[in-house]
């Protein structure tokens, strides 16, 4: 047989398999091999980042290994739909009835206040300067008791005119009403005043002049001391010194004459008028009256702040002469809102009152 060279492969050159049936690899080949999977290792983070991002920027849905996969959708756009308020409880009703209970309480507050005022009498202090008297002069003014039927009520009014300490007691009309059952309290209350020491002078008003028990009152007056002084006059003096009292007849009936009641006056000397209503006023100063004092008008009985009297007898509605001091020339005339009531039982702002006029030099 013949031989071949040594480091010859088969026809074409290409190496001869082994025993074992196995290609051999050069270790070339293997390195290059090993390179080629780093490189594709290196890739495939990248090709992961790429994915995530693609899955964060679209998210899938679906279920995996049984489980729901949640997805984010974006937010929806507004849409044009009219905004509904929503509904809030009924709070009138609540107002409305807590309004009513305050109306009511106050009301009530108001009524008690008006009754109590016409139950309960005080005394009221004015004062009046003059130098024609020596001394301070103290009346004690009574006006439209109007048969006031409380004994415990006349018997305060007694008590305190007993403690203002009188000179004098002037009862300026309306003793009684028009209409009377029983003449009882004007008796209670003479009586108690007759305990007084002070003389007590009278002039008339017009439900004097017009009750059917007219007589009856004049023969109770003279029966308990009081001296009545229809349009006439009278001197009185004291520690004060000496004065004129001049008594007119009630101006709103018709009855004064202020002329008649001067007649015979001195020129000098202090001049006071007792009489029963307003209406005089523009009488006095043409007559050298110095002070006046009437009743009448009930201060309006209800009397408003800032205000004064609404009503007055004689229709007259906000009247300017009602309560208080008023000055015409030389004359002062003073308005006391009284003692009793007429119409409705109730006094507001204006309660109850006797008055002290404290008249002289150094009041």
């Amino acid at each position: 047989m013949s031989s071949r060279p040594a480091g010859k492969g088969r026809a074409g050159g290409a190496p001869r398999p082994s025993s074992g049936g196995k290609a051999r690899v050069s270790s070339g080949a293997k390195l290059r091999t090993t390179q080629s999977a780093a490189k594709s290792s290196q890739a495939k983070p990248r090709a992961s980042q790429s994915s995530a991002k693609a899955s964060q920027a679209k998210p899938r849905t679906g279920r995996v290994s049984g489980v729901a996969v949640g997805t984010r959708r974006p937010p929806a756009k507004p849409t044009a739909t009219r905004h509904r308020r929503r509904p809030t409880p009924r709070r009138w009703p609540r107002r409305l009835a807590l309004t009513l209970v305050i109306a009511f309480a106050l009301g009530a507050a108001t009524l008690v206040r008006a009754d109590w005022e016409v139950h309960n009498t005080f005394l009221n202090t004015t004062s009046h300067r003059t130098d024609e008297l020596s001394s301070e002069l103290r009346v004690v003014q009574l006006t439209d008791f109007h048969n006031i039927p409380r004994p415990a009520q006349v018997r305060d009014i007694v008590e305190l005119v007993r403690g203002a300490d009188p000179d004098l007691i002037a009862i300026t009309g309306d003793l009684i009403n028009t209409n009377n059952r029983t003449l009882d309290p004007v008796r209670r209350l003479l009586d108690g005043l007759s305990g007084i020491d002070a003389p007590r002078y009278y002039v008339d008003g017009n439900h004097d002049h017009w009750s059917a028990d007219h007589a009856k009152l004049h023969e109770l007056l003279e029966r308990f001391g009081v001296t009545i002084l229809t349009d006439a006059n009278t001197q009185v003096s004291g520690d004060f010194g000496r004065l004129s009292l001049i008594g007119v007849d009630d101006y709103f009936s018709g009855n004064g004459d202020i002329d008649a009641a001067v007649a015979g006056l001195p020129e000098k000397g202090f001049r006071l008028v007792l009489t029963h209503s307003p209406e005089i006023f523009g009488e006095l100063d043409r007559t050298n009256i110095d002070y006046a004092m009437c009743g009448h008008t009930h201060g309006g009985q209800i009397r408003l702040p800032l205000i004064g009297a609404i009503y007055q007898p004689g229709g007259n509605w906000f009247p300017k002469v009602s309560k208080g001091a008023y000055v015409d020339g030389g004359a002062t005339l003073f308005v006391d809102s009284g003692l009793g009531v007429t119409g409705p039982k109730l006094r507001l702002f204006n309660q109850s009152q006797v008055t002290l006029h404290r008249i002289g030099p150094d009041v």
